[in-house]
């Protein structure tokens, strides 16, 4: 073998041997890189892969999971590149097109992850976490039915993943479903007894369902695991105030400006709850504040107006209302607020033009409709007034055909007798009840104030008021109209 052979067979051996000392280098930082980022050290394992890559180019695991660990940094487009690079050198990987899919998501490409998501799928059907997330991504789209398709393929696959459940939940919650919703987060409770999440969101469909005690306790266990958030304050204050605990609701919004001081709407709901304790100027000075953190709501300077009311400056409700309407010209609330004032006020034509304009922005307003009627009513319009009601309710498309509104818009017509209008009113939940029959006595009181028969009209309207519904506009109504009637006394 002559000279030249032999060098050529050497430098292919040292060649090989190069190439495998690479290789082999390759796979120890790749091995490290995957050690830190189980223990959760995403820059060491992104430093570990990158090294990995450089010594084989090709290493398309290296590219995988850098990607992995630039999502878990929010590196979204550095997690892309990656997992674009990782198709190119290996199109069938699943778990690259589930990596992009996550970062695409999150940079707001909902169709560009569901794509990514569909083809993780198509490569890998037993793949829970696609399907999982391809839920989050059609819920976060309104998709609400598919999204629960994804997350009950997702459960399929892998019965014991309790953010499945939990995410199952939102979307049931979000279509209405309460009892579903509520049977998935007690699913994923029993998974995992100490996520604090499931607990405040069952608190929350248990209270939008209307079991208020359930709510608190579920709030209560939510706070033992996240004594410092102060959302969860927030949120079972909103329960114990429907629950009629004032005191209770007080404190935990209180708690919650304590953890956080520009926490804007729990000095808002601790407005609420102090006008409805009776501490006006405690309520306005809340009211203040929330206007002074969100200058832009509407509700708070409305609320605020409410309070002056109550302690009589007209003048200052007045200006608060009109401001309301100011800040958000598009808000019906706000319209309808400062219409009931000058119903209070007996200015009719005024209260009539804010109604009208509350309908404009929302014609499904039961209880404009049903202020239309009364001022109608009061200006020699009665026949027409109900004709217009009449046909709204005949249409109604909100809430369900038997739920109070409707006996409310059915007694004002005539097609409800005030017995069974009366007797609809009770219910074996004491603070709905108060609450309806604040609603119930006041309009009663208003169809025989009306009809002329101003004692039983005066009876009526203190029954409204012995309800102690301060909350309640009409509660609001019946004093001004007992003021009004006891000035035509004297």
């Amino acid at each position: 073998m002559n000279l030249a052979i032999k060098r050529l067979l050497l430098m292919a051996m040292l060649l090989i041997m190069a190439t495998t000392s690479c290789s082999d280098r390759a796979v120890d930082y790749y091995k490290k890189g995957l050690a830190k980022q189980e223990k959760g050290d995403f820059e060491g394992a992104i430093a570990d892969y990158t090294k990995a890559i450089e010594l084989k180019p090709d290493h398309v695991h290296a590219y995988d999971n850098r990607g992995h660990a630039k999502n878990a940094k929010g590196d979204w487009d550095g997690a892309i590149a990656d997992c674009t690079k990782a198709i190119e050198l290996k199109p069938d990987d699943a778990f690259a097109y589930g990596n992009r899919g996550y970062a695409k998501q999150n940079k707001g490409d909902l169709d560009g992850a569901m794509a990514d998501y569909t083809k993780a799928i198509e490569l890998k059907p037993e793949a829970a976490y696609a399907y999982y997330n391809r839920g989050l991504a059609k819920k976060a789209k309104s998709d609400l039915n598919s999204a629960i398709a994804d997350y009950t393929k997702a459960i399929e696959l892998n019965p014991d993943e309790e953010s499945a459940y939990y995410a199952r939940g939102l979307a049931k919650k979000a279509n209405g479903d309460l009892n579903s919703a509520i049977a998935d987060y007690t699913k994923a409770i029993e998974l995992n007894p100490d996520e604090p999440s499931a607990y405040c969101a069952r608190g929350i469909a248990k209270k939008a369902d209307g079991d208020l005690k359930g709510a608190i306790a579920d709030y209560t266990k939510f706070i033992e695991l996240k004594p410092d958030d102060a959302d969860s304050y927030y949120v079972r204050g909103i329960a114990k105030k429907a629950n009629g605990d004032l005191e209770g609701a007080i404190a935990d919004y209180s708690k919650a400006i304590q953890l956080k001081p520009d926490h804007a709407n729990a000095y808002y709901g601790r407005g609420i709850a102090k006008k409805a304790n009776g501490d006006l100027e405690g309520a306005i000075a809340d009211y203040s504040k929330t206007i002074q953190l969100k200058p832009d709501y509407a509700k708070a300077y409305d609320a605020r107006g409410n309070a002056k009311k109550a302690k009589g400056d007209f003048e200052g409700a007045m200006a608060d209302y009109t401001k309301a309407i100011e800040v958000d010209p598009k808000s019906a609330w706000a319209r309808h607020i400062r219409g009931c004032f000058h119903y209070d006020s007996h200015d009719f034509t005024d209260a009539l033009g804010d109604f009208r304009k509350a309908l404009g922005l929302d014609p499904f307003s039961d209880y404009a409709r049903f202020r239309v009627w009364l001022i109608r009513t009061r200006l020699g319009e009665g026949e027409a007034a109900t004709t217009e009601l009449q046909t709204y309710m005949d249409g109604r498309h909100t809430g369900k055909p038997n739920a109070w509104p409707s006996k409310v818009g059915h007694f004002l017509t005539g097609q409800l007798a005030e017995p069974e209008f009366l007797a609809a009113a009770k219910n074996a939940d004491a603070n709905k009840e108060a609450s309806q029959l604040c609603e119930a006595y006041f309009y009663t009181g208003s169809k025989h104030l009306f009809a002329g028969d101003k004692a039983l009209a005066t009876e009526y309207f203190q029954k409204s008021i012995a309800t102690d519904e301060k909350a309640f506009i009409e509660y609001d109504s019946a004093v001004a109209e007992l003021k009004f009637l006891n000035t035509q006394k004297n």
